[in-house]
């Protein structure tokens, strides 16, 4: 989705004035950022630039806080705010509650922990603020969760406003993905790691222990929404599972899901029952549930990740695979080799390719190089070759569903090392380094937009080096190292053909 084009939303949903609030009263923040954690969440709140002067702390003792008149208590706000934000020792969140009732605020963030994850007593005060919810008809995210992150808050009036409820204050770029996680971390702590990979995240939600609102909710919501194309789950428990199904099969053929399913083990199920009270069922059934309802679904954080990538940047320019066919280019004998092999233990194929493409990819390289598939031009410095040429020549001969491309090297750090060594630099040298960057990132796109095969790039550079970062920010689809693109490649053509099964 372009983001100069404003698509029509659910603005009826209940849930759309949780993530688009214009006014919002803050409780539990003060001026002490590394101590006080609701400090950090209301900085970033206005980090967000989208509140302007609709920013209400309520503190009994301080006057002001980060420079917002701060207001004794909520009954004092001159306005009824969109949104209450508590985070407060547990023992106070009744009472407050109670106060934001009266006030007529309806919709609330509860972050405070402290319920029915630490048991009996917690259990009490779970009953008493859905009492209070149910007494003034509100609703609320949480307890024990860090809310919500909305990158179009205020678009496209306000261009490059964003909503972060979150402590920690990393900001992907804006995508289509949208995460529901009953863990805060996975919610918001990946973040850091989202915005080295280029995983564009358009919403993500940390809803706690679900207490009022649960992940049903905002799946139905996602659903409809146009700036979630690519849905991610971290999973505890699923509280309302015939629903869960029936709205995952629903989104599935649509917008691909990717769930990590935390519980199923002795220690796993001890640990989220002290997290976040939920009650976890066996792996093998929510295997069953996953793959009945088309879910992808993973253990490993970092693949969670790729996944998600991956498959917004098939929804974005609607790249999918037709077939199980890949094509490997690489300027390294070893990867090549080992991605070969991981591509057929997931099913994939490397197929031989024929007498004719490999008589016209010979033209082109040299003799210690093999036309097979792998194409090996180890010794072979021609980078646009590696790049496009022999990509384009793949997708034309029609013998291939996806390619990877193993050979993506930092070019402004080779250059700065040749520099430091004492060479100067001639300016072709300077000018090839140019000259790939126009010849390749958006050319590239196009032929794979043209043919829908995807085009992996991968080297042995960390993310952070500047050319992965040109690849990462064109949203070419960018790897550090070779065991990830066929997971990936598995992945998308599993999805390709759930999507044509169903549509």
């Amino acid at each position: 989705m372009a983001e100069n084009e404003e698509k029509e939303l659910k603005k009826d949903h209940f849930l759309h004035q949780f993530l688009n609030p214009t006014s919002i009263a803050i409780f539990g923040a003060n001026d002490n950022l590394l101590t006080t954690m609701g400090s950090m969440q209301l900085r970033n709140i206005i980090a967000g630039g989208g509140f302007a002067n609709s920013i209400y702390p309520v503190h009994p003792r301080l006057e002001t806080i980060q420079g917002f008149k701060a207001y004794e208590s909520v009954k004092d706000l001159p306005i009824i705010p969109d949104l209450a934000f508590l985070i407060l020792p547990t023992r106070a969140v009744p009472q407050v509650m109670e106060e934001c009732g009266q006030k007529g605020i309806k919709n609330l963030l509860i972050t405070s922990g402290g319920f029915r994850e630490i048991g009996e007593e917690g259990v009490k005060f779970s009953k008493k603020i859905d009492d209070i919810a149910t007494k003034y008809n509100m609703r609320f995210i949480g307890p024990n969760c860090l809310g919500i992150y909305n990158a179009w808050y205020g678009f496209p009036e306000m261009e490059d406003a964003y909503l972060n409820t979150f402590w920690p204050y990393a900001i992907p770029k804006r995508g289509n993905i949208s995460i529901i996680s009953q863990s805060g971390t996975i919610a918001a702590q990946t973040f850091w790691h989202a915005k080295e990979m280029g995983v564009n995240i358009s919403t993500s939600i940390s809803i706690g222990n679900e207490r009022n609102i649960d992940m049903v909710d905002f799946l139905q919501y996602f659903k409809d929404d146009p700036r979630t194309e690519v849905i991610g789950l971290y999973i505890e428990e699923i509280k309302r599972g015939k629903e869960f199904i029936k709205v995952a099969k629903e989104i599935t053929p649509f917008k691909p899901i990717v769930a990590i399913y935390t519980g199923g083990t002795i220690a796993a199920n001890r640990s989220i029952k002290s997290h976040t009270g939920s009650l976890s069922g066996n792996q093998k059934i929510y295997d069953a549930v996953f793959k009945d309802s088309g879910i992808i679904s993973t253990n490993s954080v970092k693949d969670f990740l790729y996944y998600l990538r991956t498959l917004s940047f098939a929804q974005k320019y609607n790249i999918f695979m037709k077939g199980k066919r890949v094509g490997i280019i690489t300027d390294s004998g070893g990867s090549g080799s080992m991605m070969a092999k991981s591509l057929e233990l997931y099913g994939l194929e490397v197929p031989e390719f024929s007498t004719q493409l490999k008589d016209e990819l010979s033209e082109l390289i040299p003799f210690t190089a093999s036309a097979n598939n792998p194409i090996d031009v180890t010794f072979d410095a021609n980078f646009f070759n590696l790049f496009y040429k022999f990509p384009k020549m793949l997708m034309k001969s029609g013998e291939i569903d996806g390619i990877i491309v193993w050979g993506l090297f930092d070019f402004d750090d080779v250059m700065e090392t040749i520099e430091n060594s004492g060479m100067v630099i001639d300016e072709n040298l300077k000018k090839m380094s140019f000259m790939l960057e126009r010849s390749v990132l958006k050319p590239v796109k196009r032929l794979m937009q043209k043919y829908s095969i995807p085009v992996y790039f991968c080297g042995p550079f960390p993310y952070r080096f500047p050319w992965f970062q040109k690849f990462i920010s064109s949203e070419l689809p960018t790897f550090d190292f070779w065991d990830a693109p066929p997971k990936c490649l598995k992945v998308l053509y599993q999805y390709s053909e759930h999507r044509k099964k169903h549509t």
